[in-house]
C-alpha cells in the first residue's frame, strides 16, 4: 500500500519524486503539469550535468530522460544517472520507439520507453508501473 500513497499524494513525505532531464521546453511544460496534476514533487534538469548536481541533494525515485540529452546522449546518461542514483526507475522519453529501441534500453539499464510528445495518461502508466514493488 505505501506505492499506493505515494501516487496518490496523500503524505508530503511519500510523494513521488521525479527527475527529469529534458532540453525540449514543451517536454518540460507537459511533464510540469502531469506532475502538478498527480501530486508529484518534480524537477528539472536540461542537461546530465545538472541532473547529477541535482542529485546530489535530492534524491529522485524517478528519472525521466530525453533520448537527445547532452553532452553525451542517452547511452551516457543512463549509465551516469544509474551510478548517481541507485534503485531509481530510469524512463527513457524518445520520439520514436521500436522493440529493438525498447531491449537495448532495458539492457542498458532502463525501466521503459515513452514516446514524445508526453501523453498524461502513458507518463503516469509508465511512472505507475515503475512503482508497483518487485
Amino acid at each position: 500500500m505505501n506505492w499506493l500513497r505515494k501516487i496518490i499524494g496523500s503524505d508530503p513525505r511519500d510523494r513521488v519524486r521525479i527527475l527529469a532531464v529534458l532540453p525540449n521546453p514543451e517536454d518540460r511544460v507537459s511533464l510540469t503539469a502531469i506532475a502538478s496534476h498527480e501530486g508529484w514533487s518534480l524537477r528539472l534538469a536540461s542537461h546530465c550535468g545538472s541532473a547529477v548536481e541535482i542529485l546530489q541533494h535530492h534524491p529522485a525515485d524517478i528519472i525521466l530522460c530525453a533520448r537527445d540529452v547532452r553532452p553525451s546522449g542517452w547511452r551516457d546518461a543512463l549509465t551516469t544517472l544509474a551510478a548517481q542514483s541507485p534503485g531509481a526507475c530510469l524512463i527513457l522519453a524518445s520520439p520514436e520507439n521500436d522493440d529493438r529501441f525498447w531491449l537495448e534500453v532495458i539492457e542498458r539499464g532502463g525501466f521503459d520507453v515513452i514516446t514524445t510528445p508526453l501523453h498524461a495518461a502513458r507518463v503516469v502508466q509508465a511512472v505507475r508501473q515503475a512503482l508497483k514493488p518487485a
